[in-house]
């Protein structure tokens, strides 16, 4: 079943693929007869039995879907008329989505686990597709909140250290390998992974209320809660990928945000 069509989605999914669209995706006999692998150095190899089901199950799910979430370019899914597999010493993957927001390729896993490689560096963002739809789903229902977004360095490879005890409930649904949710009924606070190259990983650290009288209790809490990293003191836009000195709005109803 496509996922348009699922009747099983949970609220805020539905709400954000209200905004979808449903383009042609890719029958199964064209998938099997341009299926291709490819090893990380260009040559050609056998393609995985399992591999091409897997680009099957993806095109049957999620192929055509587009939905806007930050920005006009939303987030494409579909094999777009390429059944190319990678191969590396990690095991294989395939392009399957369009991230219009970073401008950037999103891979599938053979589980449904997707990566994103930058700098030559692949690094697995999200625990499914279903969990990307979640957290999307999420950030759609308080992008218009006020918020402030901070920038937290860690060792490569490392994560920050939350203490949860201070912050809302941990919303698993939403919750992947790059990103984290802590969300209440006025509050949500975000943690993703930003940069994971070079000698420091970037985590951005993002704090929404629904009021604004809020917002600077939330900082603190979260400020008390995020240890292991060295916290910026530059204050970043938390929506887009700039540094603003001060932080200020860069999303549509500016009156409503806050630094």
């Amino acid at each position: 079943m496509h996922i348009i069509d699922d009747p099983c989605l949970s609220p805020r999914v539905a709400t954000l693929l209200a905004r979808a669209r449903r383009g042609p995706g890719m029958p199964a006999v064209r998938v099997r007869a341009l299926a291709r692998a490819e090893t990380s150095d260009g040559n050609e190899a056998a393609v995985p039995p399992e591999a091409i089901e897997a680009m099957i199950r993806f095109e049957e799910r999620y192929g055509g879907l587009w939905y806007p979430l930050l920005g006009s370019n939303g987030m494409e899914h579909g094999l777009n008329g390429e059944a190319t597999i990678y191969l590396d010493n990690d095991g294989w993957t395939f392009p399957g989505i369009h991230d219009g927001d970073q401008t950037w390729s999103v891979d599938v896993l053979p589980d449904e686990r997707t990566a994103m490689t930058l700098a030559g560096r692949p690094q697995v963002i999200n625990s499914s597709i279903l969990q990307r739809l979640e957290a999307h789903a999420q950030l759609s229902q308080v992008r218009d909140w006020p918020h402030v977004t901070f920038a937290v360095a860690t060792e490569p490879g490392q994560e920050p250290t939350v203490a949860e005890a201070g912050l809302p409930d941990l919303d698993a649904e939403a919750t992947g390998p790059a990103d984290r949710w802590w969300v209440g009924s006025e509050t949500a606070i975000h943690l993703k992974l930003h940069k994971w190259w070079g000698e420091e990983d970037i985590w951005f650290a993002r704090c929404f209320t629904e009021r604004a009288e809020n917002l600077a209790t939330t900082v603190d809490a979260l400020r008390h809660a995020v240890t292991g990293g060295v916290w910026r003191n530059e204050d970043w836009c938390g929506l887009c990928a700039h540094v603003r000195q001060p932080a200020q709005a860069c999303l549509p109803n500016a009156g409503k945000q806050s630094s």
